[in-house]
């Protein structure tokens, strides 16, 4: 696995996230980009550019933070690590999001409207009616609060449904890569277990490079698991990524509070 360089505006934002209080100064914003090969010049424009979409705002002089309207996004980013503990006994229901009526002319709102849809691991069933198994906390009750905070397009509705007949049941479940899912999260495993001894043999700032890019590809994937439940997609692997990513980025922290630390006191 070789994860790529993010565009200098989602470094920007992953590395918010990845701090405590999620806030970072120019100086600290610039140091990380030079050690992922991102300019002075392009971050200062990632910064501009994250300020004119209100997803930063600056906190105080020199020091940038979420803006109030993107906290959400930002709040479900940080979390990523909580989310397997959102996931409940499933009975065989489901939840469904309907939006026949959702315009596909206004693009932006359509991309938010299916990142949230993508986000809570919904898959389109039929055209305008997209299910998800009804096995996180609050079921559709608070799917119906989280959803439009991420992006759910106005108009549309979250409704529950009881169980599936066995013809639709099957149907329904092929919409998730079941054997895809399992095979990469075997993968990323494999990943983070051949990247951590190498993070003891790299320089301070090559390790931090590579626990950043890693495990920003993996928490990605993370993010936007379906959370299938143990019915549909059995084995345990999910639980033991999480594990090994929470004790990954646990260490690429402190690789990073490390080298910035070096770089303040140049």
């Amino acid at each position: 696995m070789t994860p790529v360089v993010p565009p200098a505006t989602d470094l920007v934002l992953d590395l918010l996230t990845a701090v405590d209080g999620g806030r970072l100064s120019v100086q600290d914003l610039g140091r990380a980009g030079a050690i992922l090969g991102v300019g002075e010049g392009q971050m200062r424009v990632a910064l501009t550019r994250l300020v004119q979409q209100q997803k930063l705002c600056k906190a105080e002089r020199g020091l940038y933070g979420f803006h109030s309207a993107y906290q959400p996004m930002a709040e479900d980013v940080i979390g990523w690590l909580g989310r397997v503990s959102w996931m409940t006994p499933w009975a065989g229901d489901w939840v469904a999001v309907v939006d026949p009526r959702i315009p596909t002319t206004d693009r932006t709102r359509l991309r938010r409207h299916q990142r949230a849809l993508s986000l809570r691991g919904f898959r389109t069933w039929r055209p305008g009616f997209h299910l998800r198994p009804a096995n996180l906390v609050g079921r559709a009750e608070s799917l119906r609060l989280q959803l439009p905070q991420l992006g759910l397009a106005e108009g549309a509705e979250v409704i529950g449904v009881e169980r599936l007949d066995a013809v639709q049941h099957t149907e329904v479940q092929a919409l998730w890569a079941i054997d895809a899912l399992r095979a990469n999260y075997r993968r990323l495993i494999q990943a983070l277990v051949e990247s951590e001894p190498r993070l003891d043999q790299f320089a301070p700032e090559a390790a931090a490079r590579e626990s950043l890019l890693l495990g920003r590809a993996v928490i990605a994937e993370i993010m936007h698991d379906p959370l299938l439940p143990s019915e549909l997609i059995g084995g345990g692997e999910l639980l033991e990524l999480v594990e090994r990513m929470r004790l990954y980025q646990e260490r690429g922290r402190r690789i990073w509070s490390h080298v910035l630390g070096q770089g303040a006191a140049r």
